[in-house]
């Protein structure tokens, strides 16, 4: 595959620079989440206690019982009452992040690229889980091949996995050439690779999911927790009204009249099917499900993200 010139930078292919900047809205995301309660289903892992942990929480006033080694005794001596640290407890674990470069991700009528996004969003898990102390992995997916990343606790990695991104979103797809790697065949691959406990995050448009894939993931679900962030542009949901579409893929031409209603009816239709697949899918493998648009601003991702609790 061909790189792409510069002239679309930040919209249609992502820069090493525009991810380096994402570890500000880690930052955020995890200020916000800090106080969050730890749930399995949210891949949250801190415990919140008394005594010695390895990061500082916060101070509150001293009840009987709480360790004297965990006084605050700055707290106390400027408010007259004393007042005792807490701590978060870091439990260690794999994060690994597996990425969808198919042609079908790039591509976007608003916003961004459905490829861009998706580099965005993985350089803020990739920050969040270097600051949390967590290993950091990735199996990137393009047309016909892997790049696997085994999780480390290094921020040389986090930057190598970011340099990648960047190189694999300046790709452009050879639609001339069937894709080789299936998505069960590379969910197959992910479960090989990965470890038991493992904080598991699939970015993708989820096209061309079938019942083989499904039976990987729902193995994958077995020894992992799961978050799925499907990746959507308005386009893909419902057609314009009353209009002429030129569609292309680069070596095919296609007219589309959408005055037609029945074409919108069949469109919309096959995507709500589409979409509850996904759905189903996530509740069968007790997954986070988290749905995003191209047409998002960066708030809306980040509150997402939030939300979920990853």
């Amino acid at each position: 595959m061909k790189q792409r010139d510069t002239s679309g930078a930040g919209l249609v292919f992502s820069t090493l620079d525009s991810l380096l900047s994402q570890q500000q809205s880690a930052r955020m995301l995890m200020q916000k989440n800090r106080y969050r309660k730890a749930t399995k289903q949210a891949g949250n892992h801190q415990v919140r206690q008394l005594g010695r942990g390895m990061e500082f929480a916060e101070s509150r006033p001293y009840s009987p019982g709480d360790d004297i080694r965990s006084m605050d005794w700055k707290v106390t001596a400027r408010t007259g009452e004393p007042h005792t640290k807490l701590f978060e407890e870091e439990r260690e674990r794999p994060v690994l992040l597996w990425c969808d470069f198919r042609p079908s991700m790039f591509f976007a009528t608003r916003g961004q690229f459905k490829s861009v996004v998706m580099c965005e969003l993985s350089a803020i898990l990739s920050w969040k889980s270097w600051l949390s102390g967590d290993r950091i992995g990735a199996l990137l997916l393009s047309g016909s091949e892997h790049m696997e990343m085994r999780p480390a606790r290094s921020k040389s990695k986090v930057l190598q996995l970011l340099q990648r991104l960047a190189d694999y979103s300046m790709l452009i797809p050879d639609f001339s050439v069937k894709a080789d790697v299936s998505l069960a065949d590379s969910w197959q691959r992910l479960r090989r690779v990965l470890s038991p406990g493992s904080q598991v995050v699939l970015l993708s448009d989820f096209r061309s999911l079938d019942a083989e894939a499904e039976q990987q993931l729902r193995r994958i679900a077995r020894h992992a927790n799961l978050t799925l962030v499907a990746i959507t542009d308005p386009f893909e949901h419902q057609l314009p009204e009353k209009t002429q579409l030129k569609l292309s893929d680069g070596l095919r031409f296609l007219r589309l009249n959408t005055a037609k209603a029945g074409i919108r009816k069949d469109y919309r239709e096959r995507d709500l099917s589409h979409t509850e697949q996904v759905r189903q899918l996530a509740m069968q493998c007790h997954a986070n499900l988290i749905e995003v648009s191209t047409a998002d601003s960066e708030q809306v991702r980040l509150a997402k993200l939030r939300g979920a609790g990853v």
